[in-house]
């Protein structure tokens, strides 16, 4: 293991020897904190975590729009700084993530915060190429990067004395003797002679491994930890339909009036979509879905089909009591996550909360904080919105491929497709906020975005 001794997480595993599989373990406050971590992280983050480890089946269709984003030109981007933040996006709880988890690829300054150096003013910056909000530039970084600065009282998610038993699909239950023999009658009919007791040692590879094992398998931990074949289980995609939203508890606004219009080119016999001829406030749309959380998905939609198991552990982490939390807001956190502050939020359809700024006060009681100049950047946001440039067109293909509008490039793929060019319709979507939404989580379970999302939709379903 390439990790160093410091950095290992150390797991007791009940295995069932013949079937080399994971009936349950055990799991103190700092895997609970990696798996915590999970639901905080942007989608892009997730996607940049675990593209290097390969694994049998993919997310939906994140991994092409993260792609796009990369091979997109700067002449189609507002500013380099926009780019970065879709492939590098911050999560607003990342000052708790694990030590294990940290992306040595990335920069130093991606996990550093930004301040101004005007007296008396306290606002503090995910990113540097952001102004200050009193006009100033941002000329001071923080560097807080010993971690071990930070009070073990005070980090992390959950509190230091709980631990947990979580089921090899992901399920997480408080700690009973009752509750591992039902598991255990599940795979070996109560025979001890069928078990046995391993403890494992972790480390980051491991976590990531798991990390991607549970967004497409059913059984992640037999997958990660005894390297056995990736259960696919038994997964299909029930089209345009992901369950009732929850009921929000997010003011409505003026700004949910807004819309979206896009041309839809459609195969009529197939009603499949091919692709889309859209202007840059729905490629905006699509690229903010890599700075969102994992965690929103789950909480907007909590009966929704998962080709993995995460979702379990959202859904069982949510009915833990709260005083099994070092505090209410930090199990907000994982429930509720928020995005990042700081982002340029291209629409509001969507009505994703962000998280308060942190003050300048609050890092400095956590951490020994060094203060380091910094030149001031000369492309500033401005009053600009979204990350792409506008007026534009682009070509959106219905596994999330975005590149700028071509006749000829559409003209292609039908011939690609063998799609008669009779058989060919273009119809105009209206997106809004319910349409938006079916976007975001057709982005993360389908490999038909836009047929699923627009052509394929679920009968209406009260909250």
């Amino acid at each position: 293991m390439e990790d160093g001794q410091s950095d290992l997480l150390s797991l007791k595993v009940l295995v069932e020897k013949e079937k080399k599989r994971v009936v349950f373990l055990e799991a103190d406050k700092y895997f609970l904190d990696v798996l915590s971590s999970f639901m905080t992280m942007p989608l892009a983050m997730i996607i940049k975590l675990t593209r290097g480890h390969s694994l049998k089946g993919e997310i939906g269709c994140l991994s092409s729009l993260y792609e796009s984003v990369e091979n997109l030109g700067e002449d189609h981007l507002q500013s380099t700084d926009h780019k970065d933040m879709l492939l590098h996006p911050r999560s607003a709880a990342e000052i708790y993530h694990s030590d294990l988890l940290k992306d040595n690829s990335i920069e130093r300054t991606a996990a550093d915060y930004y301040a101004c150096s005007e007296g008396g003013c306290t606002f503090l910056s995910y990113y540097r190429s952001t102004h200050c909000r009193c006009g100033s530039a941002i000329t001071l970084r923080l560097d807080f990067s010993d971690s071990a600065s930070i009070p073990q009282e005070r980090g992390g998610f959950v509190k230091p004395t709980v631990h947990f038993m979580i089921s090899d699909d992901f399920q997480v239950m408080p700690m009973s003797t009752k509750t591992g023999l039902a598991l255990l009658e599940q795979v070996s009919r109560l025979d001890g002679s069928r078990i046995e007791e391993r403890n494992i040692n972790i480390g980051r590879n491991e976590v990531l491994k798991l990390l991607k094992h549970s967004l497409v398998s059913r059984t992640p931990f037999t997958d990660t930890l005894l390297e056995a074949p990736m259960s696919k289980g038994i997964f299909s995609v029930c089209h345009g339909k992901y369950g009732p939203r929850r009921k929000s508890d997010i003011p409505e606004t003026i700004a949910k009036k807004e819309r979206i219009i896009l041309k839809l080119i459609v195969c009529k016999s197939k009603n499949k979509a091919i692709y889309a001829e859209a202007k840059e406030d729905f490629v905006n749309l699509l690229c903010s879905f890599l700075t969102f959380p994992l965690g929103y998905v789950f909480s907007e939609f909590p009966s929704l089909s998962f080709k993995g198991c995460i979702n379990n552990f959202y859904q069982t982490i949510k009915e833990f009591d709260s005083n099994q939390f070092m505090s209410e807001e930090m199990k907000e956190a994982i429930v509720y996550p928020k995005l990042a502050p700081g982002l340029p939020v291209p629409t509001k359809l969507i009505a994703i909360m962000e998280a308060v700024e942190p003050s300048y006060s609050t890092f400095h009681s956590l951490f020994n904080v060094n203060n380091s100049k910094v030149g001031p950047k000369s492309n500033f946001f401005g009053k600009a919105e979204g990350f792409i440039k506008g007026p534009s067109m682009f070509m959106v293909t219905d596994n999330l491929t975005v590149t700028p509008l071509s006749a000829i490039s559409g003209l292609s793929l039908i011939n690609k497709l063998r799609i008669p060019l009779i058989d060919i319709e273009e119809q105009q979507v209206d997106v809004g906020e319910d349409e938006a939404l079916r976007l975001l989580v057709a982005t993360l379970v389908s490999k038909y975005t836009l047929t699923d999302a627009f052509l394929h939709k679920e009968e209406k379903q009260e909250s």
